[in-house]
């Protein structure tokens, strides 16, 4: 209806003046006493004609009056047909009132698309590459991890839910000062090394001490300081092993530290066997998992055969001189003769636009989502690729989200205070776990709810804030099954399809509720009861917009929209469900349960587009 109002509009104005659909809105007023849609064309026309808004606003209604008079005279179904009044309010929003028959087929709609319903067709035909979590074997997965993946998670699934092709891929930091870091931590650690028995979160706990012991005697040494119990030079030590890490990927150089290559090899594979064990938990499957052992060689050769020219020597370093741009320095290959994260990210980009477009097929977008703290390291690294290669640079997009706080502030991987990824999700278990203590679940079952309650509670808590935005993380209010959270809109979609269940059983299963048993069409202006009005209810009047929320999630790169909009209508649910008997075997429960059970379809929908799971019961 939304699109149609649009398209009525241009077309009555067209005369006066030429706007494309970016120039107005079509909205929906916050008080629903004030109509269903409401626009403001008369106010963008006033200042473009120099005209009183109001009495353009009155013209257009006159205009719009007449359009819908002569398609009702000419028995043109919708959406003329479906429009009850327009009015003008305050200095000339143009009011749309939509009869109650309007909300009541929107009802039939969602029974009839059911787990479609949402789906546009606004992308069909593209295909976005997107690039998210990229945690780094060798260190530990954080709450920055979880941040970039539930985020990336919903925007993939936004774009699908528009008609797109996503191929998901995942980036990470296999080679670099951090492994070297690890490996010598490890070396130090010898004796506390895991066996191959151990559990893997021994195994990755073991790697992340490394990963501290390291990063702490690195700096140190820089410093020139000692740290108890560690040998003094440990930086030229792991600038020697950071060497010698590389070595293992070129084929020219003969690596003769084979202990280093052992640690490597066993570093990475618990690294990725943990990943993998918590995209499970997260519900995210990649198309294709992407090494920096890949990149840096395609990145570091772009970067020499561009110096000089895009890159500069300075101090035996190649540079990039981002203040040309706006911006600031950074290196790309250091003085060691070792790429950096930067050439890397070179070499990402064209890994993508060549292999990955071969083996996946061709892309219209690259989408990479990383933490703010990368937002001006991209820009720079864009604005350098923009130079080398414009046509790759055009279609590569970095969107940037906020961190995760609790009270101690922010948290890091490079202290010993990391909150990771595993221990917040098994933090989230156990508060699960005490809330479904006393439900008659068997040990299968509230071993899922558990963790799909959990991550949801994680995944909502994330979500529902705009992308770049820090949020403050409340372990307690996450898991409430009242209000503001995921398992809240879990334990609501549980209600609506016990009650459809429920109906089921009965043998009530609402099929065409736009028709009477001998096949008629339904008045439904002339039906209800005092307590109980067809396509009245504020719940009929917000369900149906679900598909314009999937849109314009898309057009904001906003999943927050789609957490707002859900938050609401399971409130409404609530609402009538509490003030409403729909099994009362009324002649009206059959519609009732049709209500009943596109709030089912429609949160289903609306969680799994963010990526949260619904447990069938609660």
């Amino acid at each position: 209806m939304q699109k149609e109002l649009k398209k009525l509009i241009q077309k009555l104005v067209s005369a006066e003046a030429n706007l494309d659909d970016s120039a107005f809105t079509i909205e929906h007023p916050a008080d629903l006493s004030h109509g269903d849609y409401s626009t403001n064309i008369a106010m963008v026309l006033a200042n473009q004609l120099k005209k009183n808004p109001r009495e353009l606003a009155e013209d257009i209604v006159s205009k719009i009056q007449q359009e819908i008079s002569s398609a009702q005279n000419n028995q043109v179904e919708e959406p003329y047909d479906l429009i009850d009044k327009v009015e003008i309010a305050g200095p000339g929003f143009i009011n749309f009132y939509l009869k109650p028959e309007f909300f009541v087929r929107e009802i039939q709609k969602i029974l009839h698309l059911e787990n479609n319903f949402g789906r546009s067709k606004r992308l069909e035909g593209k295909t976005i590459l997107m690039d998210y979590t990229d945690p780094n074997p060798f260190k530990q997965f954080h709450i920055g991890h979880l941040m970039s993946n539930a985020i990336g998670e919903a925007v993939a699934r936004i774009f699908e839910w528009n008609g797109a092709k996503v191929n998901r891929i995942c980036y990470g930091g296999d080679v670099g000062p951090h492994v070297a870091k690890t490996i010598w931590g490890m070396k130090q650690m010898r004796e506390a090394f895991p066996h191959d028995t151990d559990s893997l979160t021994d195994k990755t706990k073991f790697l992340g001490d490394a990963y501290v012991l390291g990063d702490k005697a690195y700096k140190n040494s820089e410093k020139g300081d000692t740290l108890d119990g560690v040998p003094d030079g440990a930086k030229a030590e792991i600038d020697e092993i950071n060497k010698k890490v590389y070595q293992l990927f070129d084929d020219t150089k003969e690596n003769d530290d084979h202990e280093i290559g052992i640690y490597y090899q066993k570093g990475k594979t618990w690294s990725l066997q943990h990943f993998d064990e918590i995209y499970k938990k997260l519900g995210t499957t990649f198309d294709k998992q992407i090494f920096e052992s890949t990149t840096f060689p395609i990145g570091e050769k772009i970067i020499r055969d561009n110096t000089p020219g895009v890159f500069e020597l300075s101090d035996g370093a190649i540079i990039y001189r981002g203040e040309q741009d706006g911006l600031h320095t950074r290196v790309f290959v250091n003085s060691l003769g070792l790429p950096t994260y930067e050439s890397k990210d070179i070499g990402l980009a064209h890994f993508k636009e060549n292999e990955i477009a071969h083996k996946l097929g061709n892309f219209d977008v690259s989408v990479i989502i990383t933490a703010n703290e990368q937002k001006e390291y991209f820009k720079v690294v864009l604005a350098a690729l923009a130079k080398i290669n414009p046509e790759i640079a055009k279609k590569t997009k970095h969107f940037s989200h906020g961190m995760m706080r609790f009270a101690e502030g922010k948290m890091s991987s490079r202290l010993g205070n990391v909150i990771t990824g595993e221990s917040l999700i098994n933090d989230m278990e156990k508060l699960v776990e005490e809330k479904i203590a006393d439900r008659d679940f068997d040990e299968d079952e509230s071993k899922k709810v558990k963790v799909d309650v959990a991550i949801g509670a994680i995944k909502y808590s994330i979500l529902k804030n705009a992308l770049g935005r820090d949020i403050i993380f409340d372990p307690e209010n996450s898991v409430s099954f009242e209000g503001d959270s995921g398992p809240y809109l879990q334990y609501t979609y549980s209600r609506a399809k016990s009650v459809v269940d429920k109906a089921g059983k009965q043998g009530i299963k609402p099929v065409d509720i736009l028709r009477n048993e001998d096949g008629s069409v339904r008045d439904f202006s002339a039906e209800g009861s005092d307590d109980f009005k067809f396509g009245q209810s504020v719940l009929e009047k917000k369900i149906y917009r679900f598909p314009e929320v999937v849109e314009k999630a898309y057009e904001e790169v906003a999943p927050q929209q789609i957490v707002t909009f859900v938050t609401d209508l399971a409130g409404e649910f609530n609402s009538y469900y509490a003030s409403t008997q729909i099994l009362d075997d009324s002649e009206n429960q059959e519609y009732k349960v049709a209500l009943a059970k596109a709030v089912k379809y429609t949160i289903a929908n609306a969680l799994k587009v963010l990526g949260i799971r619904v447990p069938e019961r609660m």
